[in-house]
């Protein structure tokens, strides 16, 4: 397969499932020249959903129901708040929530380093998240602690030091299999590809694939990319105005710790910038898991949800589990 890709050639979805199997048992040099050149090449759609259906294949295994999961490639440069560990957790107080995410690796604020700045305990095995989901409607997957079969992959991706198919893949190989999720991408062309993989990969009904000028988010001081997939694929474009929502600025934040405080200043009431920034996000949100029947509903849901103190409780019920 590496000559076929050299000869700029697309793998298909089975080639593709093959493929991740092979980098498993490959040695470090040929990683890197599979990876390479598949970079090199243009990943395809089929690419994309091969490497996840067989990353989940792969990852240890947890059945957590019917979940929702809100994640992004990161990727972006961005120097923003944790919007997605917001959403999922304002998203827990309607439906179950598995939060599959990672340190940071662009940012200043990824998902787990600002899950533990809010005072959250990361579960340690597949038993303590189900216990969280029981308990709370939200359980934390560390990729780390359920992707051990990338173990021989990932320094030779860190090695590299250039993008690679796997800057993608994670917020597709939640091993939980969500049936809805909202994924952000860090560029416009990843929209549809990414959302075609999703159905592939199968086990979705439905996503929303985002990409935000700029951010693997909905910006709230631009236009927004999404691409739709409920059995069918739809591409558009939204504003905040499309969320009864003004145009706010994004402000930039230095640290996990400074991330956790201003999302606990959000869920506590206080109107800023911030606000519009995860409302609009959390409104996509409830949307793309059928309990909002639009944007605008979505907005006024996660409002009231933060302005009757239903969000501040579910943290502090996370907290304590």
């Amino acid at each position: 397969m590496l000559n076929k890709l050299i000869e700029h050639e697309n793998l298909s979805f089975e080639e593709s499932y093959e493929l991740f199997n092979i980098l498993l048992n490959e040695s470090e040099m040929r990683i890197a020249a599979y990876l390479v050149a598949l970079q090199t090449k243009g990943v395809t759609a089929d690419e994309i959903a091969g490497f996840a259906k067989a990353m989940r294949d792969n990852a240890v295994k947890i059945d957590l129901g019917d979940v929702t999961d809100t994640c992004g490639t990161g990727g972006d440069g961005s120097k923003t708040i944790n919007v997605s560990t917001a959403v999922s957790i304002i998203l827990s107080c309607f439906t179950k929530v598995a939060k599959h995410g990672n340190v940071s690796i662009t940012s200043n604020s990824g998902s787990a380093n600002v899950y533990e700045a809010l005072g959250c305990k990361i579960p340690e095995t597949p038993d303590d998240a189900k216990k969280s989901m029981d308990k709370t409607n939200f359980a934390f997957l560390f990729a780390q602690k359920y992707h051990p079969a990338l173990k021989k992959i990932m320094p030779v991706r860190n090695e590299l030091k250039v993008k690679t198919i796997f800057n993608i893949l994670g917020p597709l190989a939640n091993p939980a299999n969500p049936k809805y999720q909202i994924l952000g991408v860090n560029s416009s062309e990843l929209c549809d590809n990414v959302a075609i993989a999703l159905s592939k990969v199968g086990g979705i009904k439905k996503a929303l694939v985002v990409y935000g000028n700029g951010l693997d988010e909905l910006t709230p001081n631009g236009t927004s990319k999404i691409t739709e997939y409920d059995g069918k694929f739809d591409t558009y474009e939204v504003t905040p105005k499309d969320f009864g929502l003004d145009y706010s600025k994004i402000i930039p934040c230095e640290s996990p710790d400074e991330s956790a405080k201003r999302l606990i200043d959000v869920f506590s009431g206080k109107i800023n910038e911030d606000r519009n920034f995860i409302l609009m996000n959390a409104a996509a949100a409830l949307y793309t898991s059928e309990i909002a029947s639009d944007f605008l509903d979505g907005v006024e849901i996660a409002k009231e949800a933060i302005e009757s103190g239903k969000v501040l409780k579910k943290l502090e019920e996370i907290k304590n589990v």
